[in-house]
């Protein structure tokens, strides 16, 4: 009671999931102590919001049912706030903060029913802030426990997580009492045909609409993208060889995480002569082949080249190289460009190399890897991801870059031989196969500004 008027009571329980697995704390233990104050105290219960399976350090915007209690603190549907502990409430002074801001702005108190704290006075709010920092500290020497049992639960080959976390066409099943990843007999067929797919087109999009028209399933491209990068499918979790049923080799699964690495061997025979060499000039990626047919003769086939990631929002370089004016340019200019590239290393007295530290490329992609199991666990949110993980991805670009251009100069009289007179003729002799076989042999890669050629490094 309030003077005359009788306060409304939103109840707040919540249990996360590394209590749960080291504790076993009950919502309904909580709930039942909270409903029993309220009584005692003459509150009027307006809503329980049951926070089940997420931590009190994880921010605000990633717990639904804070999101829910903070709506209806600002529609004025509440008066006071009960929770059992202040580290129910929160274990973030950040966070803590964020959120009393709301709750001030709407007049909206709150109260712990197994702890004593006035926040009317300084004495009380600093109270309520230095216990904050102890229960964020003893939150973060909590989360290092929580690892190493599940690290340790993983090394014996027991998967840990369950329900959304559950990879696409696996299923949670309990062998010899251990909780093992085993393929789901709903799923598997689905699965097996999006690694197929994508392995034999190397596009996601492809994969995923394949399996959609041939195993109506359902899912998002977003969630095809995840499931693409999850090393999981390889059997092996977290460096644990072996750990459940492969849905795709390590090597298969390695080239597709890193496509410069691999010819793209197209469907229907076709053969595109630059794929692999083309860059990107904004984003340093590999540009994608693609073709069109000819509406009014579907016998004649148009290739072209152009950035992928521009249609997932990484990009913003949009322009389409056309393989034919792309192919009649190199075969007029490359000598130049050999000849270019020949003064560059032969005329011009050669720059003392700075010492650089060197980019470990390796690791980069293990940071990767550890990246991608920590979104796909859930403990990370779609945006961060993306910025992380383009992030690492431009990284590995330029470390990869950094070791091409490494590399010994190519052997220039053996080229000027081969680009000697009548180079041209004998060019457009060749089949495509040998066409590509020929660029292959001597381009590693090829570095656009905007649309003009601005760089060709050689082979070595």
């Amino acid at each position: 009671m309030q003077g005359n008027k009788i306060l409304r009571a939103a109840l707040y329980p919540r249990v996360s999931t590394e209590e749960q697995v080291l504790h076993g704390f009950s919502l309904d233990t909580q709930e039942r102590e909270l409903i029993k104050y309220a009584d005692e105290n003459g509150y009027k219960i307006v809503g329980i919001y049951r926070d089940e399976g997420f931590s009190a350090r994880k921010p605000v915007l990633k717990r639904k049912v804070m999101q829910e209690l903070l709506a209806d603190v600002e529609a004025g549907k509440i008066d006071i706030i009960l929770f059992t502990k202040l580290d129910r409430w929160f274990r973030s002074v950040g966070e803590y903060h964020k959120v009393q801001a709301v709750l001030d702005k709407n007049r909206v108190v709150w109260r712990t029913i197994l702890e004593d704290y006035q926040t009317e006075t300084a004495d009380g709010r600093l109270k309520v802030n230095i216990m904050l920092s102890v229960a964020e500290n003893e939150a973060d020497r909590t989360s290092e426990r929580i690892k190493f049992v599940f690290n340790g639960k993983i090394q014996r080959g027991e998967y840990c997580y369950g329900g959304p976390a559950t990879p696409f066409g696996y299923k949670v099943e309990m062998i010899d009492g251990i909780r093992k990843l085993v393929k789901d007999p709903e799923t598997e067929e689905a699965a097996a045909l999006f690694w197929d797919t994508f392995y034999s087109t190397g596009s996601i999009r492809k994969a995923g609409r394949e399996v959609g028209l041939k195993c109506s399933a359902g899912r998002t491209h977003k969630s095809w993208m995840r499931t693409s990068r999850n090393e999981i499918y390889t059997g092996e979790f977290k460096g644990v060889k072996n750990f459940c049923p492969a849905y795709i080799s390590r090597d298969k699964w390695e080239e597709l995480q890193h496509p410069e690495r691999r010819v793209k061997n197209t469907p229907g025979g076709r053969n595109y002569l630059f794929v692999g060499l083309l860059i990107c000039p904004v984003c340093g990626g590999t540009l994608k082949a693609n073709y069109k047919i000819y509406p009014n003769d579907r016998s004649i086939e148009y290739y072209s080249y152009r950035c992928n990631s521009k249609a997932l929002g990484r990009c913003t370089y949009s322009r389409s190289i056309s393989e034919k004016k792309f192919e009649k340019y190199m075969v007029k200019n490359i000598a130049y460009f050999l000849e270019d590239y020949a003064i560059s290393v032969s005329v011009k007295p050669p720059e003392p190399k700075k010492r650089r530290k060197k980019i470990d490329a390796d690791k980069l992609r293990e940071q990767l890897r550890r990246l991608n199991n920590i979104y796909i666990s859930g403990n990370m949110s779609d945006a961060e991801y993306n910025e992380q993980a383009d992030a690492l991805q431009n990284a590995i670009s330029a470390a990869d870059r950094e070791a091409r251009e490494d590399q010994q100069p190519i052997n220039l009289d053996a080229m000027r031989e081969i680009l000697k007179s009548g180079f041209e003729r004998q060019y457009y002799s060749f089949t495509r196969e040998e066409r590509q076989r020929f660029w292959r042999s001597i381009i590693d890669r090829v570095l656009f500004d905007d649309n003009q050629v601005k760089k060709i490094i050689f082979k070595a």
